[in-house]
Order: structure tokens, then C-alpha cells, then sequence
């Protein structure tokens, strides 16, 4: 019997990956479309609602002008500060979705581009030339300006504008009303107490990390400021880490360990957190609820993450991430060598 011939392998002409491309990419741009719609949407409903509280608020005003003898509106206050917090949650959302939107649209135009130049270097790359790593050190930099700024506008800024208003309350009511506010007063002192602990954590990732003497012990007290202020044990075990880590990158690996813990205390939900060394890597472990790292490794930014990656990448190191939902998460980073 004579053998059948093998089937040539098909070869798809070069148009039809043109026209994937093409499709992508429409895809792509309709989605950002979408969701700067929808982001549009959400911001002209925190507008109205945002009317609805200054309103609330001048009625609020207008009854305790017009009450003389002191008597506090409650229910009136009451609906004022529910929605107010409503309003903060929104705002949340809101600016999450506005990154979204943004992400999109700059994969958009990535993916619309068809200059090969505009591929973005890895610092792996062994021709990256000086310029670029500028480049790279200028972007990490204003990356955490961004998450600076919007920190301080979430936590400070809203505090101090609470208090404002606590004050102007305080002063309508004071001479009338004592026992209310003595209560206010009481409300307003841990409201400022809770403020300035968060201002100080700003100031404390602002300073130069204290590495002088020892990595060691920068680390150790790290993890306990950290516990001490959020709750959550750290357990150190890093010995022989300085003997082992290059004098100029001790402070970016003292930044990373900070940055994780951060991680930690804003999306994992975790009770406890292990920092240690294993062979050539130094590990933060936590026990929390893990994320899937594929859909994390889809995203072009990962904030956090992306920080520590960056500052793993311009001292010649490199970071891994390992969870998984339910599983908590594990980050090692490879220690750099000493030359």
C-alpha cells in the first residue's frame, strides 16, 4: 500500500495576523471606550450626591443657628454623616475606576503602535542604555508621588476636613450644650489621634531608611513598628543578611520589606507575616488570602508591586511572586551580590 504523503503545514499569510491585530485592538479601544463611559457615569453621581450632602449640610447649619437653646438635630446629623461616608466610598471607587479606564486606553495606544522603538526596555536588556535606566528611576519616582499624593488626600486631608467641621459644630453648641460637647470633643480627639498616626507613617516611608546600622536591625524594627501600629505579627529571621547584601543596596531592600508589609496591611487580610532568608532569597510570607497572580500578571501596572519590582530591577535584583486565593502570598526577592 502505498503511504500517504504528509499534509504540508499551513502557513497563515502575514495579512491574517494583521487582521488579529487590527481586531485586538479594536477590541481593546471599545472596551476603554466603555469604561471611560462608565467612569464619566459614576463621576456625574458623586456630583449629585456630593450636592445632596452640601445641602444636608446647610440644613444642618440652618437648624442649629435657628435651634438657641442647643438641641442637636440628630437625625438630621445622622443622614449628613451617613452619606458623607457613602461619599468616601464612591470617591474610592470612582478613582479606581479611572485608573482602570486609563490603563486601558494606554494599552490601546500600545497596541495601535506600530513603532517597535516604543516596546518598553526591561532592565534584564543588555544593551539598556544609561538614559533608560534615568528613565526608569524618573518613573519610580513619580509612581510614588501618585500613591503619596493619594494617600495623604484619603486619610489626612479627610480628616482634617471632618475635624473642620467638628469645630464649627463645636462652636454653635458649647455654650448651651456641654454634655454634647464634651462627646463631640471626645470624638474629635480620636478622630485627630488617628490622623496623626497616619502622618506619621507618611513621614516614616518619606525618611531615608536607617540602614547604618545594620540591615539586620532595620528590618527587626521594621516589623515591629509594623505590629505594633496595625496588629499583625511580623516574625524576623534574617542573620548574615548584611554580610551578604552590597553596602549601596541595603536601603532599596529595607524599601521593599516595607513596601510588602504595606501590601500586607491594605489587601491581604493576614494575621501574621514571616521575613526570612531561604538560600539566595529573601522571603516575606503571609498567611492572608492570596490573589491569583496570573490576572495580576496580566496588568501592565500593579502599583505595590510594580514598586518593588522596579526597585528589585535598578539594583540589578529581581522579585518573584508566589499565592494563591485562600493560600496567602509569598515575595522573594534575590538578593543582590556583593562584587
Amino acid at each position: 500500500m502505498a503511504k500517504t504523503a504528509p499534509t504540508p503545514a499551513i502557513i497563515a499569510p502575514a495579512d491574517s495576523f494583521e487582521q488579529l491585530q487590527a481586531s485586538a485592538t479594536d477590541s481593546v479601544r471599545r472596551d476603554a471606550r466603555r469604561v471611560r463611559d462608565s467612569v464619566d457615569r459614576y463621576r456625574e453621581h458623586y456630583r449629585r450626591r456630593l450636592e445632596d450632602w452640601l445641602q444636608l449640610r446647610s440644613r444642618l447649619d440652618q437648624r442649629l443657628a435657628a435651634s438657641g437653646s442647643g438641641a442637636s438635630p440628630q437625625a438630621l446629623r445622622a443622614e449628613h454623616e451617613a452619606l458623607g461616608r457613602e461619599l468616601a466610598r464612591l470617591q474610592g471607587r470612582l478613582k479606581r475606576m479611572d485608573v482602570a479606564a486609563r490603563q486601558l486606553e494606554l494599552v490601546s495606544s500600545y497596541l495601535a503602535s506600530d513603532d517597535l522603538q516604543n516596546d518598553e526596555p526591561t532592565l534584564s536588556d543588555a544593551d539598556l542604555s544609561p538614559a533608560a535606566i534615568s528613565l526608569r528611576i524618573i518613573q519610580a519616582q513619580e509612581g510614588e508621588r501618585q500613591r503619596l499624593a493619594e494617600e495623604v488626600h484619603d486619610g489626612p486631608a479627610q480628616v482634617l476636613t471632618n475635624a473642620i467641621f467638628q469645630v464649627e459644630y463645636l462652636d454653635r453648641v458649647i455654650d448651651d450644650s456641654p454634655k454634647t460637647a464634651r462627646a463631640e470633643l471626645a470624638f474629635l480627639r480620636t478622630m485627630l489621634r488617628d490622623g496623626l498616626d497616619e502622618v506619621r507613617s507618611f513621614i516614616a516611608a518619606l525618611r531615608p531608611p536607617s540602614v547604618d546600622l545594620g540591615l539586620t536591625q532595620a528590618i527587626a524594627e521594621a516589623g515591629a513598628a509594623f505590629t505594633t501600629r496595625h496588629g499583625i505579627a511580623v516574625e524576623v529571621s534574617v542573620d548574615g543578611i548584611d554580610q551578604r547584601v552590597p553596602r549601596d543596596a541595603k536601603a532599596p531592600v529595607l524599601r521593599i520589606v516595607q513596601e510588602a508589609l504595606q501590601n500586607v496591611r491594605k489587601h491581604a487580610a493576614a494575621t501574621r507575616v514571616l521575613v526570612n532568608l531561604a538560600g539566595e532569597h529573601l522571603v516575606i510570607s503571609d498567611n492572608g488570602r492570596g490573589f491569583d497572580v496570573m490576572r495580576l500578571a496580566s496588568a501592565r501596572r500593579n502599583f505595590g508591586l510594580q514598586f518593588m519590582r522596579e526597585r528589585a530591577e535598578l539594583m540589578g535584583s529581581s522579585l518573584q511572586i508566589e499565592s494563591r486565593q485562600g493560600e496567602g502570598t509569598r515575595i522573594l526577592l534575590r538578593i543582590p551580590e556583593v562584587h
